[in-house]
């Protein structure tokens, strides 16, 4: 069947996870105040990073990395950072690989809430990503702040891909006030990360990208289960502070790079395994309107066949994923330094 472009958007759920409670007197969003929105000057295709025609043809977009883009107003970061700080004291830990974390914030604020969602952020990151895009279905991948270690031998977040597909990383903090814990990404593929992790080889430094932030509120956009990237080490200690917040492609057509197992082992499972039904049902949902309204009059059993278990196929993994017993497991490269 042809493609329907569009997907419709989910729903944020209307009622908080039991122990959740949003911050009180906190400022309200508002677009016009918090926003100061700048395209990038340049991107990045997975074509330049070295993927094959038949790997990008599994991706919503050939988009891989951005130049350097802003977001917020000063005072949106000045908001955005007394948010973060506020909410500090429930951050985690993120295992091996990140020291500090925090997620499931958007039903801690209404600000953060509503930055995530805002409708104009999602026109801006359509435009960059070159596909309409909405806030991602998983809550739980909004508004996703890192912070920095307390021991400067660990990197701020070791070389990985992300758990989902569409993202962007902000700099909450002032970038110019930090020594090193710069945010980094290898101009390379998925591949070569891991055999340069096989053969115990270092990160060459010729593929090493360091974008400059010009400052708090600025942001780098990535299609993050392609692209390669981390925070370095610090070399002094700085509160750093970055936000992540996760995109879905409305498209119907590519597949959902999602990873639940990684998530398994650090998010409250009584949020995640809802959220995850929920995340795998919208997408069969829209699989079932398009074969609904599109599926042509036909014999060919085979073909519609094919189509339905297109359609559900997301809900088969969603049902594969909740079935598994075990703790999960976190996929990263590691340091990949000698």
């Amino acid at each position: 069947m042809k493609e329907k472009l569009l997907n419709t958007p989910i729903s944020f759920p209307n009622t908080l996870p039991e122990g959740y409670y949003y911050l009180e007197d906190e400022p309200a969003y508002d677009s016009n105040i918090h926003l100061e929105l700048e395209l990038p000057k340049k991107s990045l295709s997975l074509s330049d990073l070295g993927y094959t025609k038949d790997e990008i043809e599994k991706c919503p977009t050939n988009f891989s990395v951005s130049g350097i883009a802003r977001l917020l107003s000063d005072e949106g970061v000045r908001v955005l950072m007394q948010t973060a700080q506020s909410l500090r004291k429930f951050s985690s830990s993120g295992g091996e690989r990140i020291q500090y974390l925090l997620r499931g914030c958007v039903y801690r604020s209404r600000f953060l809430r509503d930055l995530c969602l805002c409708p104009k952020v999602s026109e801006f990151l359509s435009e960059i990503y070159g596909i309409p895009v909405a806030p991602h279905s998983v809550p739980l991948h909004l508004g996703h702040f890192n912070f920095a270690p307390d021991d400067l031998s660990r990197a701020v977040d070791k070389w990985h891909t992300d758990t989902i597909g569409l993202d962007y990383v902000m700099m909450v903090s002032d970038p110019n006030k930090q020594i090193g814990g710069q945010f980094q990404y290898f101009l390379g593929t998925k591949k070569e990360a891991q055999e340069i992790k096989d053969s115990n080889q270092s990160m060459p430094e010729d593929r090493i990208i360091s974008p400059h932030f010009p400052g708090p509120g600025y942001i780098i956009v990535l299609q993050g289960n392609m692209v390669v990237h981390r925070g370095a080490k610090l070399k002094e200690p700085y509160d750093r502070v970055t936000m992540v917040n996760a995109y879905v492609p409305l498209g119907l057509d590519s597949s959902d790079p999602s990873r639940f197992s990684d998530v398994k082992t650090v998010d409250p499972h009584q949020l995640l395994f809802p959220e995850w039904a929920r995340h795998k049902a919208w997408l069969s949902r829209g699989k079932l309107n398009r074969l609904i309204e599109e599926l042509p009059f036909t014999d060919d059993k085979d073909l519609i066949i094919s189509e339905l278990k297109n359609a559900i196929s997301d809900v088969e993994t969603a049902i594969s994923d909740l079935s598994e017993s075990g703790s999960g497991e976190q996929n990263f490269y590691g340091d990949l330094e000698q």
